[in-house]
This record gives structure tokens, sequence and C-alpha cells, in this order.
């Protein structure tokens, strides 16, 4: 009832079913009309919107015409208050009828231009004979009435007993063909959708994979036309609109209904009709629609847009169970929508990764090829000054300058191979004997410990050859050794090892690295892997370094599809297990 006039507004008209199923039902209201010896029976089904729609009306023609196909708000306190149970039915007598109830049958009911009985206790015109039709867990699925009995008497629990038996199962049907279209044609429609989603190819950009899908929706479903409109969205004749109906459907989202928009009307799930927004009508009529059905797409409270099924004039009305099955799609849709943004962002984050590693490692090379020539000027005055022999108060500064130079080129070649690693796909792999450079690695690195005391101990295995880059798995091998002798103390050891080992069925090599120095915090091992990182520890700052070499390793174990382990324990030491496959695979990725 709407304030200002104090009246009712009719809902939407012919929204259940089909006129197959009207005729069956209509057959069955005849029917229940002689078994139960009355004139007129009346059928209200329960639609999904919570309206009560006229279906089937036997015996009244003045009835049928103004009622047949009407609908109504669901209200069931009158016959809930007023009536009289008997035996599941409700017989309401026209005295207790006041002006809200008669106003309210006005609109919605019909009165039967009868004289009332002048039997002694003989029905009254405004009677009602009402019986609630649920299914077998209590949900109400309509109301059938019964009108003028043909004994001009008011029923009795006995009447209303020999009504049951003589139509009992007659209620049964009536409830299981309501059902039958509430979840037949939904069901129907929804496949019919679902296979045009599951037609519409994977992985494409959400712009393409929505216009596919909608294009296979209206080939494949009883539409005209489909169409999806995400939050931000428009359709071009939509645009001065745009924010309004952005607005409603957002409304009508959280509220969980729909909108059947109609060029004069829109009508919306227990709500008046509206006169239909011009730029609407404008697009209906520019792609020759007569109606259509707007169901919000939405996940949680977020609304994400609108699922647009149009039709044409000739088309079918939109059903009950057709609006049902368009709020399952559009379900359906806030998934796959939500799932091809999340693949975007992630294509989107991974070019950005790209672009991020495409940078930094230009920057690495560029900076190690700026480098390389200072250190090179260097050297060569080094290499002048002690040609010439240098004054003995020069030889500690030019000690500091050797050890600076070195350790500048120490950080030269790091960088220019995590450059090169960087690329693995340039990379040309070859047979690579493993074992004689881990044995020429230690040899050349083993007076590194001599000053301190730290020895290294060799268990290398014979002849096995990788197929890999040689330059790569030298400076692999490098950096792990004088890693190893940096970090041990005095009097220390560092063992290198190399033996073959299968994992997983792949025959390959574990490259060992053990020492007795000063560990790796547990909170800092996951993240020593990573270029520039340098631990905090005191007694590691202590020592130079670039924080690459490690970078290095696990880029160059990587290359190699290989894999690389730390253990390590605080004060105690820390070994690096690296296994390599025998024959190159491809690279893992990082």
């Amino acid at each position: 009832m709407t304030e200002e006039h104090r009246t009712w507004v009719r809902p939407r008209q012919l929204a259940w079913g089909n006129e197959s199923q009207r005729a069956v039902l209509h057959a069955i209201a005849e029917d229940i009309a002689k078994r139960t010896h009355h004139k007129v029976v009346a059928l209200e089904v329960l639609r999904a919107d919570g309206y009560l729609e006229f279906v089937a009306i036997a015996g009244d023609e003045d009835a049928r015409s103004k009622l047949l196909g009407q609908a109504s708000p669901l209200a069931l306190e009158h016959i809930v208050t007023l009536g009289q149970e008997m035996h599941g039915w409700r017989h309401i007598p026209g005295e207790r009828i006041d002006d809200t109830l008669r106003a309210w049958l006005d609109q919605y009911g019909h009165k039967p231009d009868v004289p009332a009985s002048d039997l002694p206790d003989g029905w009254d015109p405004d009677d009602q004979m009402v019986r609630l039709l649920e299914d077998a867990d209590g949900e109400l699925r309509g109301l059938l009435y019964l009108d003028e009995p043909l004994s001009g008497l008011r029923p009795t629990p006995e009447v209303a007993a020999a009504v049951n038996a003589a139509a009992g199962v007659l209620f049964e049907a009536i409830i299981s063909i309501v059902e039958r279209e509430l979840y037949g044609e939904q069901v129907r429609m929804v496949n019919q959708a679902r296979a045009a989603m599951q037609a519409t190819p994977p992985g494409t950009a959400l712009a393409d994979f929505l216009a596919a899908m909608t294009a296979a929706m209206a080939e494949r479903m009883n539409v005209d036309s489909a169409d999806v409109v995400l939050k931000g969205d428009s359709l071009p004749g939509l645009t001065p609109d745009l924010a309004r109906l952005e607005d409603a459907m957002t409304a009508v989202w959280r509220r969980r209904g729909h909108l059947v928009v109609e060029r004069e009307q829109t009508w919306g799930s227990r709500e008046v009709p509206i006169p239909t927004p011009s730029g609407l009508v404008e697009e209906m009529e520019h792609r020759g629609l007569a109606s259509w059905l707007l169901v919000p797409i939405g996940m949680g409270e977020d609304f994400l847009g609108t699922l647009g099924l149009g039709r044409s004039a000739a088309g079918p009305r939109w059903t009950d169970s057709e609006v049902n099955a368009a709020s399952v799609v559009a379900a359906d849709l806030a998934g796959m929508v939500l799932d091809a943004r999340i693949v975007e962002r992630e294509r989107e984050l991974n070019a950005e990764l790209r672009q991020l590693s495409d940078y930094r490692r230009d920057m690495v090379m560029t900076l190690a090829h700026e480098l390389r020539n200072p250190v090179m000027v260097l050297w060569t005055n080094l290499e002048m000054i002690q040609e010439d022999g240098a004054p003995d108060h020069l030889e500690g500064p030019l000690g500091a300058l050797d050890r600076a130079t070195r350790r500048i080129e120490d950080m030269v070649e790091d960088m220019m191979a995590l450059g090169r690693v960087a690329e693995g796909h340039q990379v040309e792999r070859e047979p690579v004997d493993l074992s004689a450079v881990v044995r020429d690695v230690g040899e050349f690195l083993a007076p590194m410990g001599a000053p301190e005391g730290v020895e290294l101990e060799l268990d290398v295995a014979d002849g096995l050859v990788v197929e890999g880059e040689a330059a790569g798995l030298q400076r692999l091998v490098t950096n792990l050794v004088s890693n190893a002798f940096k970090y041990t103390p005095t009097r220390g050891r560092v063992t290198l090892g190399l033996r073959p080992e299968r994992r997983d069925g792949t025959d390959g090599v574990r490259l060992t690295c053990a020492d007795t120095g000063i560990g790796i915090a547990e909170d800092e091992a996951a993240r020593v892997f990573a270029p520039f990182f340098r631990s905090s520890s005191p007694s590691a700052r202590q020592r130079p370094g670039t924080g690459l070499g490690l970078a290095v390793v696990e880029q160059v174990v990587r290359l190699h599809g290989g894999q690389v382990e730390l253990a390590s324990v605080l004060g105690e030491g820390t070994t690096f297990t690296v296994w390599i496959p025998l024959r190159a695979g491809e690279p893992r990725e990082p």
C-alpha cells in the first residue's frame, strides 16, 4: 500500500509458468469443484519473488477475467487470525471481515454477485474457504479457495474432512506441478547458461571472455540478447543514466532481488513499479527489446555488475523460474569475474616483476661494465709501481690498495655472473668435468685459510661430468668455498665434497660445502640467497662482502635445474648442499 494514496499496487502479472502448466491446473481446479460440490475453485501459487499469483479459476468467468494471471503480496494474517481451522482448511465467516481486509479483497480478490443464502447457517458471499498448500517440508506453495458450495451451507469439520477425502490426492498433484515448474525450467536455463560459459575459451582477457560468453548465452538460451555490464563500465546508450542505474542495482543486490524492465514500467521484487527511465527505453528500442531482465552480480556485500537478458516483443514473458535461474547464473558469473580479475592481476604483477627483474639485471650489468675500466686502471698502475719498485713506506698503503682492488674485482665478477645467469635461456651448455672444477677451485682457494689456520678437506669422486655452463659452475663452487673461508674463525675447518646422487629417478651429483664458522641465524636463513643481502650479525658484518655471492649460487643452481639447501646452527657452522642433474633440464622457476 502506498502512503500517499492508501491503495495497493498490483505486482507484475503473468510471471508464473507456461500455458500448458496453467491448463493442467485449470483442469485440476474443475475436477476439485466436481468432487467437492462447489461451483467455484480458485488457485494461487507462491512465486519466488514473494507474491501470490492466480493461475487457475474454475466456475466463475467474471473472477477469471479479473484475477487470472494477477498477483498480490503474500498476506496470511487474516487467514490465520480470522479463520476457523477445519482439517487443514480455514473458514473465514463474512461477519469477521473488517474494513482493512475488505479493502484488500476489493483490490486483490473478487466477490461473486450472488445473494446470500436464506438457509440457517447458510453460505455468505463474503465467506472464504481457504487451504494452505504446503510441501513435505512445510514450505508454502500456494492457496486453494472453495466458493459457492452447491449445498448453500457453511462448512463443518465433517464437510472439510469429506472434501479432503474426495480431492486430497489432487492437492498433492498441484504441489508437484508447482515445484516442477519452480525447479525444472530453472535447471534447464541454468544448464544452457553454464554450457555457454564452458564453451568460452578460458584464459582470455576479462573483456574478451565476457563478450564471447554473452554471445554464446544469446545463442544457446531462449533470449534475444545477453549482456554483462561490470561496475564502472557502460553501454553506449546508458551513459547518462549509468550512475543512477548502478545505484539502483546495488540496492537490488543488497536485498538479493531483480528488475524486470518493460518499456512502460520497471518491476522489482517486492516493490512498487516505477516508470522506466528514458535511457533504458531508448536502449531497448535500439535493440528491439520489449523486456529486459536485470539481475545484479555480486559477492558478499560487493556489487560487481549486472546481468541483462533481453527479449523481443515476440518472445515469451519472464517466468518465475527463469528469474530464479538468472539469479543462479549471476552467482556463477560473480565467481568467474573474480577469478578472471585475479588472473589478470597476476598477469599484471608478473609483467611488473619481469620488468623489475630486467631493470635490475640491466642495472647490475651496466654497473659491472662501468666498474671494469676503473679496476683495470688500478691494476695497471699497481703493476707499474711494483715493476719500478715502491719505497718501503708505501708497502702498507699499496697492500691495502691491492686488497681493495681485488674486492672490487670480485664484486664485478659476481655482478657479471648474476647478470649472465639471469638470462639463462641464452647460456650454451656443454659437458663440464665438475670433479676437476671442484678440485681446481679447492686448490686455488686453499691458501685463503692459511693465515687463520683454517684447513680445507676435499672428498671428491672422480669423473663426475654434468651438462652445463662451465663459467657459472666454477663461480658457484668459488663463491661457496670463499664464503666458507671468510666466515670460519681461526683453526676452523672447511669440507668440500662431491658425490653422485640419484633424486626422484634422475641421476645427478651432490656438492657439499661445510664449515665450522659463525653460522646463520634461523630468521635470516631464508633471505641469504637474495641479492645484496647482508646479515645483521656484528660478527658477520666485520667480514667484507657484497651480498652477491649466494645470489649467484642460487641463480646458477636454478639455471641447471638443480636444488640448493642450507643447514646452519648459529655459532657452530653452516652446510650448503647443491644437487645438479647430470643432463640439462628445464630451469626451475625462481
